[in-house]
């Protein structure tokens, strides 16, 4: 067991590395505890905050993109608040070349302004503020490719790598599933998603779809993000929110979160309108959420 300690004006936390598996302890949850991020994809962290959440997926591109991660990180460590960030464009096609392979010089590209800014970066992820990496989206089966195409998990690994050479030991990992991300050399995390209408053979809810998933990433050293759609899940609030609580309680989840945040061009209501509706059994699942994700 590995005990890492970082301090800062705020806060103390003590980030723990048992058996290739992170986590943070938090003081407040009293001696020997520790709960897992909670929260949806793209929330901002004000309203993180707001809501009482702890964790959130957030997305950065370009400059612009990197002079905001140098405010949105100060803010969610004075908040508590894990964040895992996307850098970078998320489709697989924007670094594709036209023979089916990821182009360097276009990967370079788009993660320079983050690596120019790496210094500032590194001391939230030894506090355990920036908790992972995200880089693409679906690369096991990526939109806008033939069917059947993945990107070379390989060549997925020769990223990973660089990102690594700048922001050290922080945990990278794609929107995708165990068995395709324990073949990407360096990867860190797998992203297991699911939404209730359209459950993958063999399993009848999502609680045990994301119970299998989490515990093929922990047999093969990979922290699990377990998320269930809101925004194109025909399924009322009150089950959405029970189903996330349970999610959240499974002991081989990590970091808990939902697609997502905002409305966007969809056609089910998003975790946001999910989250204020007023209906008693809606506010109560949601009330039992933080119990459920402490471990």
């Amino acid at each position: 067991m590995r005990i890492m300690l970082g301090s800062n004006g705020w806060r103390r936390t003590a980030a723990i590395v048992v058996l290739g598996l992170s986590f943070v302890v938090d003081p407040a949850l009293g001696s020997g505890k520790r709960s897992i991020p909670w929260g949806a994809m793209y929330v901002p962290i004000a309203e993180a905050v707001d809501h009482a959440m702890t964790g959130t997926v957030a997305a950065y591109r370009g400059r612009s993109g990197a002079e905001r991660l140098l405010v949105d990180l100060p803010a969610a460590r004075a908040s508590g608040i894990r964040l895992i960030v996307t850098l970078g464009a998320v489709a697989p096609a924007e670094y594709m070349t036209g023979d089916g392979h990821i182009d360097p010089d276009s990967v370079d590209r788009e993660l320079e302004p983050f690596f120019a800014i790496a210094g500032e970066i590194r001391p939230y992820i030894e506090d355990g503020t920036l908790w992972g990496v995200r880089f693409l989206d679906e690369p096991h089966d990526p939109a806008g490719c033939p069917r059947g195409f993945e990107v070379d998990p390989v060549e997925l690994g020769t990223v990973y790598a660089s990102i690594h050479r700048h922001l050290g030991g922080v945990p990278i990992g794609s929107t995708a599933p165990p068995a395709y991300m324990l073949r990407v050399p360096g990867a860190g995390i797998a992203f297991g998603q699911v939404v209730h209408a359209r459950l993958p053979a063999g399993f009848d809810d999502p609680t045990q779809f994301h119970t299998a998933q989490s515990r093929l990433a922990h047999d093969h050293g990979l922290l699990y993000v377990a998320s269930v759609n809101a925004n194109t899940n025909p399924i009322d609030n009150a089950t959405f929110f029970r189903t996330y609580r349970e999610m959240c309680a499974i002991e081989t989840v990590d970091f808990a979160t939902a697609w997502q945040w905002p409305q966007g061009h969809h056609p089910e209501a998003s975790f946001e309108a999910r989250f204020l509706d007023p209906d008693p059994a809606v506010q109560a699942e949601i009330a039992r959420i933080p119990e459920a994700c402490a471990r």
